[in-house]
């Protein structure tokens, strides 16, 4: 799969974890933090590497194709809004594409439609039983002063300003063929989800490992 030029990778790290009680992005899956996992399956289609941490968060040691930028939330407390903002604000890449630290089931042929389509609007993101998947999409920096306004008049629900923006929605449709299953938009909020996930992790063992960019090890905080 070709590698998408132009593309940041914004994980959002710092969420509370309050149903699994534990932090996720440390949370081990066959033996590697959730972070990594995230980072794994995306090593090949981004240039770029986000990484959005709660104030004071102290991150796993993680491999990264090429050097992470380790941001802390501008806006505390406003849910996940402020951390793509964050995020998107910060990356070098002109759209970012915005996940979750707990997703380690992300697709790559998913994904990878979702960036190739990010250069024609402002939001790309699939929809899966009527909800807009906004932790599995793609972000042009167009979206920071309109999500600013928002966050600023204290209304944080992330679909709130795509009025404002070019909003390209990929029904079942559209992507199914993709993620049959819809395994990109699985959280792991709780032990059977973590279970469920080593189970597949485990089912996938057989295919082509992921690609990976030349490693930059240690803690993601070290530039």
């Amino acid at each position: 799969m070709n590698r998408t030029s132009g593309a940041a990778a914004i994980i959002l790290a710092g969420g509370k974890s309050t149903r699994l009680g534990r932090d996720k992005a440390s949370e081990l899956l066959l033996g590697r933090p959730l972070l990594q996992r995230v980072i794994d399956r995306l090593a090949g289609l981004v240039d770029e590497y986000v990484i959005v941490s709660a104030v004071g968060q102290e991150l796993p040691e993680v491999v990264v194709p090429v050097a992470p930028s380790v941001v802390e939330d501008i806006y505390p407390e406003t849910g996940p809004l402020g951390g793509i903002y964050t995020g998107l604000k910060a990356a070098r890449a002109p759209v970012g594409l915005a996940v979750a630290c707990d997703m380690p089931l992300l697709q790559r042929p998913l994904v990878a439609e979702l960036l190739r389509l990010a250069p024609e609007y402002d939001v790309v993101l699939p929809v899966a039983d009527d909800f807009p998947q906004t932790l599995c999409a793609v972000y042009a920096k167009a979206c920071l002063e309109p999500m600013r306004r928002q966050i600023e008049a204290g209304k944080y629900r992330i679909t709130g300003f795509f009025a404002d923006v070019r909003t390209r929605l990929l029904g079942p449709e559209e992507w199914r063929d993709l993620d049959p299953d819809g395994l990109s938009f699985q959280n792991l909020n709780r032990e059977d989800d973590l279970r469920r996930a080593a189970e597949m992790l485990r089912s996938e063992s057989s295919r082509a490992p992921t690609a990976e960019g030349r490693p930059h090890s240690g803690h993601p905080g070290v530039q």
